[in-house]
């Protein structure tokens, strides 16, 4: 099965991960290389940040490895009130595929909403690639502008970021949290990527994640499998999980060769219309 991976950063120091350097253990992009060709990801959304000065130019340096590797897909990290018109022009010209933006509460997601309403058509005659970092809190003040960004697929990142569980939620509890996110499977071009468990796990490290899977059995219920992208969320997982163990998310074993197909790589490279 080829697979494309939704969800992964690529840092020029590498990440500082919680030991203090990065648990890729050495050149993150040579690491990654092996593991694409060791497990047959034939793309890679690489999702930009540059939400602390340590990761200043993080954008820099992904426009010049997509510029030398044609796998990657990156997408440029955008702060919450956004850039103008001149600056996605830019991102546009240095082959970025989109942006990605990280909205923590609602008064972020109502200043992002408010520059996605200004640049909309820009964004959707660009057919470009949103990932969001998005609380539940935050994507419900995302509904009105997402509507109109039809021609864009929307990628809200680690199932939604229930955030961390110290027990299995139940059905109802994992449907009521992350309700103001299923409540945008309304709109087609919007879906979930599933990676980050380590996030909704405690232990952080405690694979498979069991308290994960009422998550991702909502998410696939209420998105179904055309809308959901597995991602590895490389480097950073890689403090808490092989990266064998992210290939192996829990709740997506019973999921149809064709389910897992599109799940795994075919959903994104439909996106990124490859």
């Amino acid at each position: 099965m080829e697979r494309a991976d939704a969800h992964l950063h690529l840092f020029a120091d590498g990440y500082p991960g919680r030991y203090g350097r990065s648990p890729a253990g050495g050149d993150e992009l040579a690491v990654y290389r092996t593991l694409r060709r060791e497990h047959g990801i034939a793309r890679a959304l690489v999702v930009g940040y540059e939400g602390g000065s340590e990761f200043t130019g993080n954008n820099r340096h992904l426009a010049r490895l997509a510029a030398a590797h044609d796998w990657i897909a990156p997408l440029a990290y955008v702060p919450v009130t956004g850039v103008d018109r001149a600056g996605l022009d830019r991102f546009r010209a240095a082959g970025f595929a989109g942006i990605a933006a990280y909205l923590p509460d609602p008064a972020s997601a109502d200043t992002f909403a408010g520059w996605l309403a200004l640049v909309a058509g820009a964004l959707n005659d660009a057919a470009t690639v949103l990932s969001l970092n998005a609380a539940p809190e935050a994507a419900g003040r995302l509904g009105r502008a997402l509507a109109t960004l039809d021609g864009c697929p929307v990628l809200f990142s680690h199932l939604g970021l229930p955030g961390r569980q110290s027990t299995v939620p139940g059905p109802q509890d994992a449907a009521d949290r992350l309700a103001p996110l299923t409540d945008l499977a309304r709109l087609p071009h919007v879906g979930v990527k599933v990676s980050g468990l380590y996030a909704v796990s405690d232990p952080a490290d405690g694979y498979p994640h069991a308290a994960a899977r009422p998550f991702v059995d909502l998410l696939l219920h209420r998105f179904g499998a055309r809308r959901l992208y597995w991602g590895s969320d490389f480097a950073p997982s890689l403090d808490h999980v092989s990266f064998a163990q992210t290939l192996h998310p829990v709740g997506l074993d019973g999921l149809s060769a064709a389910e897992a197909a599109d799940v795994f790589g075919g959903n994104l490279c439909r996106a990124l219309r490859r």
